[in-house]
């Protein structure tokens, strides 16, 4: 099952790449939640179920202009889990400020969906949180 999970999370960040919405969404479980680390630095909430992803596909498509994401490493981590290490970058719609930065997340997957995706500031930050400080 682990590789069938890293291969989901493959197809998850092809499908956002690619401005796949449909593909997207069909692989995000009805109850899913998206924990960001800006959202969680600010203190707001999180993004829960389709309704809630959708909002997260838009935010990331209408606030800012050019958002990549470039997969660097997926490891499996046991209990369903997977870590994601790679880089983002977009420039802000309003400011122009143009960020390019580390990505990680820790993806939870049960039943061929994912159902938790938490992001890290860096990559550093998600290795200790699950353990691997490097």
């Amino acid at each position: 099952m682990s590789q069938e999970n890293v291969e989901i999370v493959r197809r998850s960040f092809e499908a956002w790449q690619n401005d796949d919405y449909e593909t997207w969404i069909a692989l995000q479980d009805a109850d899913v939640e998206y924990l960001g680390s800006v959202e969680r630095h600010l203190g707001q909430g999180i993004y829960r179920g389709h309704k809630g992803a959708s909002d997260l596909w838009r935010v990331w498509r209408d606030e800012v202009e050019g958002f990549w994401i470039e997969s660097e490493e997926i490891r499996i981590l046991g209990d369903e889990r997977i870590l994601h290490l790679g880089k983002m970058g977009f420039r802000g719609s309003a400011s122009g400020v143009k960020v390019d930065s580390q990505l990680a997340l820790v993806i939870t997957l049960r039943d061929g969906k994912i159902v938790r995706s938490t992001d890290f500031m860096s990559h550093a930050e998600a290795l200790k949180a699950v353990g691997l400080e490097e």
